[in-house]
């Protein structure tokens, strides 16, 4: 048989860097994107540097070689992107197997086509990108056609564990073959091929597990945030109607003492009475009973803790929503907004403001709370800081994007801005008429 040259180590250090950058779009970097950017650079350099220099190695530092390679990408996987070790080793482990694949078929192909050609030749050059921007575009595909969990994924043990003893296994036999000292033809090269085609495939469909069990538990979460909101709503809904119930009772017991006694001072204080209860009635009068029945619980629960809320709302906007989905929106973010004043130490500062109004055609929900410490937006845009985050926005972004809005969050001179920009239900329809 005809023996084949070895891959060029440069065109190993392509692909494991293009490997590894595959699955960092999903991950929270540490640094800023300048940071980033740099070190990124700096370790591809460093990689291809030590790969191309220990390319002829004897025989007894080639495992050694590979191990520090592996290992300078594990480390900036874990050092540059906000994951755990365990989270690294399995990011890692699935680069390396996909890398060898990418090497692999490359060079195969090379040397079916032209084995006497050099690797730096033009056409050599054009193969190895077409080959590796084919392979490297399948699995960016692959890795992005379907929902992403929230935030990157959370790697367990038993997972971590797994991905890097098939990784190893696939390595040791796909290169059983590549050993110094041994004869490399189309043979060993198909087999090395398949073995790495093996690995990415199980290791794919292991990730591919991982994402649907971390979805399930992600949609479990913001159901029990929908059924807890609306559970919520139907409490306070009975208790504003026996309330209701008891200002009536109120009211005519009123008029009863009126009828009966004639004095001044006792007009007066009946007339202040009546004041309070007609105060009562018109607050949290937006026109939508849903609505009302949320802000007025949520007022009384800011009473109790303290916290001066105020609001201004065209209930009759959110008309074209479900009971469910008022309940997600304005529960959801004015329980966020209470959790935080709660937190803050000077009643004086416990402040919401509410507001629900048309806009250039669109329905805007606004919820702005005071909050002293500054808030830190994650990758998907969330806070990372329990009082503001968690599956509670989620499930209130998910909440507008079904209708066609968005929700957007920021924290300004001490202040936490929480928007809802909904599509405005006439406007809409006319729209789609024309």
């Amino acid at each position: 048989m005809t023996m084949l040259p070895n891959i060029p180590r440069l065109y190993t250090a392509l692909a494991e860097c293009l490997a590894v950058l595959l699955f960092t779009p999903a991950l929270a970097p540490r640094f800023s994107k300048a940071v980033t950017g740099g070190i990124t650079l700096l370790w591809a350099a460093v990689l291809s540097a030590f790969l191309g220099l220990t390319g002829n190695v004897p025989g007894g530092l080639w495992i050694p070689c590979m191990v520090t390679a592996i290992g300078l990408s594990y480390l900036y996987l874990w050092g540059v992107w906000s994951i755990t070790l365990l989270e690294a080793g399995y990011h890692c482990a699935r680069a390396f197997i996909l890398a060898e694949l990418a090497a692999s078929v490359e060079w195969q192909l090379h040397c079916a086509l032209w084995p006497a050609r050099g690797p730096w030749e033009p056409l050599s050059l054009l193969l190895l990108a077409l080959v590796y921007g084919a392979l490297f575009g399948i699995m960016c595909y692959l890795q992005h056609r379907r929902p992403q969990p929230a935030g990157h994924l959370q790697i367990g043990g038993s997972a971590a564990l797994t991905a890097v003893m098939l990784a190893l296994t696939a390595f040791a036999v796909s290169n059983l073959g590549f050993l110094p000292g041994s004869e490399i033809n189309m043979s060993i090269f198909s087999i090395r091929t398949l073995v790495d085609f093996s690995g990415v495939l199980i290791l794919s469909v292991q990730h591919e597990q991982l994402q649907e069990n971390a979805l399930h538990s992600e949609l479990a979460a913001m159901d029990e945030v929908l059924h807890r909101q609306y559970e919520q709503y139907k409490r306070s809904k009975e208790g504003i109607e026996l309330i209701n119930s008891r200002y009536h009772e109120l009211k005519v017991q009123i008029a009863d003492i009126r009828a009966q006694r004639d004095r001044a001072k006792q007009d007066a204080a009946l007339a202040k009475m009546e004041n309070s209860i007609l105060q009562y009635e018109a607050e949290n009068k937006t026109g939508n009973p849903v609505l009302d029945i949320l802000l007025t619980a949520k007022s009384m629960e800011c009473q109790e803790k303290q916290i001066r809320m105020t609001s201004v709302a065209d209930g009759h906007l959110l008309d074209h929503l479900s009971t469910r989905e008022i309940c997600t929106l304005v529960g959801t973010a004015l329980d966020n907004a209470i959790e935080s004043c709660a937190a803050e130490q000077d009643p004086e500062k416990r402040l919401i403001r509410t507001a629900v109004y048309a806009q250039n055609g669109f329905v805007l929900f606004r919820v702005e709370n005071y909050c002293k410490k500054p808030v830190e937006l994650g990758a998907d845009g969330l806070p990372l800081r329990s009082a503001h985050g968690g599956y509670d926005l989620r499930s209130l972004r998910a909440a507008a994007q079904q209708h066609g809005g968005s929700m957007t969050v920021h924290w300004e001179d001490g202040w936490f801005t929480l928007r809802v920009l909904l599509p405005q239900a006439g406007i809409q329809q006319t729209e789609g008429g024309e």
